[in-house]
């Protein structure tokens, strides 16, 4: 197989389970290495990955993950910032959440988790985002934001997704895994 993401592109990624969807995303992101062959990347690359396990931390808060050691009027004040917090966690009140931004990660659940981790990767605004299966637990209020985020994104994306609508809102190429082969084609689903 020999693939290339280019600065700007917004790749999908689609197949069948099991055929290698996931694996693909991770030899790109360079957390598995090929059997064979290489992958390369340019530069120094900043790269943002989402995947289906997120990698919280279970004893930091929200804060923690998404604030760092920023100071409150320093991220309150981001518009990038409060735009993710909008769409994803409910807004800066982070109503969602009982302990708003003071809330610890470990108790809550998969698709909270999954958001926070989603969010942070957002903020952090990478030149390449991996994201495996974004929409999973998102509500159709979410889907439509993330995709009307992500079309307006500046940076590369590859995406695994089963959403054909998202497909088509987000990406400009789709790759297919199938049989061990990737088959690209040019626009969505």
């Amino acid at each position: 197989v020999t693939l290339g993401v280019s600065a700007g592109d917004r790749i999908g990624i689609v197949g069948r389970n099991g055929d290698g969807k996931s694996t693909l995303l991770k030899l790109i992101g360079g957390m598995e290495g090929p059997d064979r062959g290489q992958v390369v990347q340019t530069g120094s690359l900043d790269l943002g990955v989402v995947g289906q396990q997120d990698e919280l931390d279970p004893a930091k808060t929200i804060r923690d993950e998404l604030v760092g050691g920023r100071a409150d009027h320093e991220w309150a004040g981001d518009a990038k910032f409060r735009d993710v917090l909008d769409g994803l966690l409910g807004g800066v009140a982070m109503g969602r959440f009982t302990n708003g931004l003071d809330t610890v990660i470990g108790p809550l659940s998969g698709g909270e988790r999954r958001r926070i981790a989603l969010a942070k990767s957002l903020i952090d605004d990478p030149e390449l985002l991996l994201l495996d299966e974004p929409t999973n637990h998102l509500d159709v209020e979410g889907v439509d934001w993330l995709a009307r985020h992500l079309a307006a994104r500046r940076g590369s994306l590859v995406v695994i997704t089963h959403d054909r609508w998202f497909l088509d809102a987000v990406c400009t190429h789709t790759w297919e895994v199938s049989d061990g082969t990737v088959h690209q084609y040019e626009g969505g689903y």
